[in-house]
């Protein structure tokens, strides 16, 4: 039994060890997606006027982006960018979709009547948003046209863990092996540690 334990000890410090250096050089990805605007309303007024009333409306997206706890525990920034002009891209909460209509495969969301955490109108073309644990959607929006808009997204993610986080593995996994290469004293030292009355 001891003999498993003391491999287990060091497996789970090496692994520690190794993940704090892996977690401090980050991980990376992207990829280019196809956004969409909904279609405008419009309500026709006098003929030859050209008086309608052209009401137009943000996307949600109907899929949701899940960060599980551990996302706090890294430092992730997601980079989102597109060329098209005239439109844009946010990062909402998953439940502002209550504000809005569901229709076929996405939200129609009333100008203004969602609150978003990053992006949005002023983002000219790009912004950087440092994601934390939770459930979001993407929002799209753009000028009042009558045409229905899809333009390419592209997004590029990095995640990193902090030096305190990093630091903190590695002397948790140092621990562990030493322990491990103690045998036996150093794992009587732990349970009497945890069987303090």
């Amino acid at each position: 039994m001891e003999r498993v334990l003391r491999i287990a000890c060091a497996l789970i410090g090496v692994a520690l060890i190794v993940g704090s250096f892996i977690g401090s050089e980050g991980f990376t990805d992207g990829a280019t997606q196809e956004a969409m605007l909904p279609p405008c309303t419009v309500d026709e007024g006098l003929p030859f006027v050209q008086d309608d009333e052209v009401t137009c409306y943000w996307g949600m997206s109907a899929e949701i982006l899940e960060l599980d706890k551990e996302v706090d525990l890294a430092k992730v920034l997601v980079d989102i960018s597109w060329v098209k002009s005239g439109v844009w891209i946010g990062i909402a909460e998953a439940s502002e979709a209550s504000k809005c209509t569901e229709r076929d495969g996405y939200y129609e969301c009333e100008k203004g009547a969602v609150d978003l955490v990053a992006g949005g109108e002023n983002s000219n073309g790009q912004f950087t948003w440092n994601a934390s644990s939770g459930d979001y959607r993407f929002v799209a929006g753009g000028d009042d046209v009558q045409s229905l808009q899809q333009f390419d997204v592209t997004w590029n993610f990095e995640a990193t863990l902090p030096q305190s986080t990093s630091w903190g593995l590695v002397v948790v996994g140092g621990l562990l092996c030493t322990l491990a290469l103690m045998g036996k004293a150093g794992l009587s030292t732990v349970f009497a540690l945890f069987n303090r009355p």
